[in-house]
């Protein structure tokens, strides 16, 4: 039988070293009205990295606006990278690494409040927005 390595231990994540083997899961913040970085998310992720995990998860960042499952997510752009650096830097400041939830709602897209329609392998009909997906 072999003994589980001491979660207090550090470990290594592809070219990273976390200081601990504790990783914050991604869970809705509900901090971002403009979608994209508030204070509030800073200070949301920055305490679990006072408080010593190894590395904390921002929740669903979309790649294209039309692929949150809500308006309010941060998607992929130009205006979402100052903020990303911002939080990151805040992160690390902490002694802690941070990652994100990286996402594509496809066919369970918020067609209405993400103003695109959701995108599907095939149409598909989406209960949320009443609408059909389109084939992507």
């Amino acid at each position: 039988m072999t003994v589980p390595h001491d979660v207090f231990t550090s470990a290594r994540l592809g070219p990273l070293t976390l200081r601990n083997r504790i990783i914050k899961a991604a869970t809705f913040e509900a901090s971002t009205p403009q979608a994209l970085v508030t204070d509030d998310l800073i200070t949301y992720h920055r305490l679990p990295a006072v408080g010593g995990v190894g590395m904390t998860t921002v929740a669903y960042l979309a790649v294209s606006p039309g692929g949150r499952t809500e308006g309010r997510q941060i998607y992929w752009r130009p205006e979402a990278m100052p903020g990303l650096r911002r939080l990151t830097d805040a992160i690390h400041a902490e002694g802690a690494a941070i990652s994100a939830q990286i996402g594509h709602a496809g066919p369970v897209a918020d067609a209405r409040s993400n103003k695109a329609r959701a995108a599907a392998p095939v149409r598909f009909f989406n209960p949320l927005s009443m609408r059909f997906a389109k084939k992507a």
